[in-house]
């Protein structure tokens, strides 16, 4: 009697979780739409931005990205509307298989649509693929339905890989790569990256003194100062923008800022970083205690081991962890955050932007894990275009 009483419980969580998902993504979307369209004359409209001739009449916003994750062996694309569906096992909607993979590690977009795999190799764990950057246009993206084993249309591969994992534009095009083997950041120009098949040293390789360790999670803050995550140690790096080099070659910079663990497990082995569109700074820690920590901007400003602001504890759901040794973290256009579980039970944790702001070891609004997902050592991910 216990076992079905608990059952119950259990489904009528999922329940209450879909029906709560269903209505403030798909149900209230497709009001907002025909509402929309019942304004304007029924003459018809994009359902992702229905418009009004009544500018009173409001919008309701919905996901209009999909969700892409390096995973392993090869990258996935769930779609908006997966994510809005409040089941926990769900197959992906495409598969990027390509046969030139050998453990991607990172996904990232470029302004033109173009999809980039940072794909650490496999020479580093004594295989035969080499570390390279993948590049794959939008016309093989959406191709993958039917091709989904493309091979890149650009490869950029250098000696000075060891297994690199991360990485972000800056705002002049610049790709700026982390390499967790050879503790250094690389930086490869425009010019670079529209080469078919490069094969050189990036146009500027930043190391730190002190020393990175293991860097890996990059990012960009709205000033232009650069963050490094450091999932060698407890640490996280910031070098200003005057500070970061403007030409060719290697440079070794001092941190302006560093942030470290506080005691109580806020920077362990931190993976990935994010700024939310408030300049929050939010890290996942890849080891125990598995969590998701949000810094607020006045921690930011001076070296010191500042306090969460929230943080994102594991959970229980159906027998799963809803965090387990969390990598990749990524917003969706709404501010809803993704977050990847990287060990068993591998899956993808979608909390509500309204869950973000108290935190704690909270159900998420969507757990996707299990067989169907054919998730298997998820590293990054990232909210980029949607391909049907």
């Amino acid at each position: 009697m216990k076992i079905e009483t608990d059952n119950m419980q259990q489904d009528g969580r999922r329940v209450r979780k879909q029906w709560t998902r269903a209505i403030s993504v798909g149900l209230i979307a497709a009001l907002g739409t025909v509402m929309a369209a019942f304004t304007a004359g029924c003459t018809g409209g994009n359902m992702f931005a229905a418009k009004s001739a009544n500018p009173t009449t409001p919008v309701i916003p919905v996901i209009n990205k999909a969700l892409w994750v390096a995973n392993g062996t090869n990258v996935l694309e769930y779609l908006p509307s997966q994510l809005a569906a409040g089941s926990t096992q769900m197959a992906p909607h495409l598969m990027n298989n390509s046969k030139a993979f050998g453990a991607p590690q990172g996904v990232v977009f470029d302004t033109y649509g173009d999809l980039w795999v940072i794909d650490g190799g496999t020479v580093a764990a004594g295989g035969s693929v080499n570390p390279a950057l993948y590049e794959f246009t939008p016309m093989q993206l959406a191709a993958l339905g039917t091709n989904n084993s493309p091979s890149p249309n650009i490869t950029i591969s250098s000696p000075d890989f060891v297994f690199p994992q991360q990485a972000v534009f800056d705002n002049k095009g610049n790709l700026v790569v982390t390499d967790n083997g050879a503790n250094a950041v690389y930086v490869f120009t425009p010019a670079q990256l529209a080469a078919t098949n490069l094969k050189a040293s990036p146009e500027i390789t930043i190391t730190s003194d002190p020393a990175f360790n293991g860097p890996l999670g990059v990012a960009f803050d709205a000033t232009g100062d650069l963050w490094v995550a450091n999932n060698g140690t407890t640490t996280i790096f910031e070098f200003k923008a005057q500070n970061l080099p403007q030409s060719a070659g290697t440079v070794s910079l001092t941190p302006d800022v560093t942030l470290s663990d506080d005691g109580k497990g806020s920077i362990q082995a931190p993976w990935a970083l994010i700024f939310d569109t408030n300049g929050d700074l939010w890290s996942s820690n890849a080891n125990a205690p598995n969590t998701v920590v949000e810094f607020a901007p006045s921690s930011l400003m001076t070296t010191g081991d500042p306090a969460p602001a929230v943080t994102l504890s594991p959970a229980t759901e159906d027998m799963n962890a809803t965090l387990s040794a969390p990598n990749g973290i990524a917003f969706d256009n709404l501010g809803d955050l993704a977050a990847i579980s990287s060990a068993s039970p591998f899956g993808i944790a979608f909390f509500d932007k309204s869950q973000l702001t108290a935190g704690g070891a909270i159900d998420p609004t969507l757990l996707i894990v299990g067989d169907q997902t054919t998730l298997n050592a998820p590293a990054g991910c990232n909210f980029g275009p949607v391909v049907n």
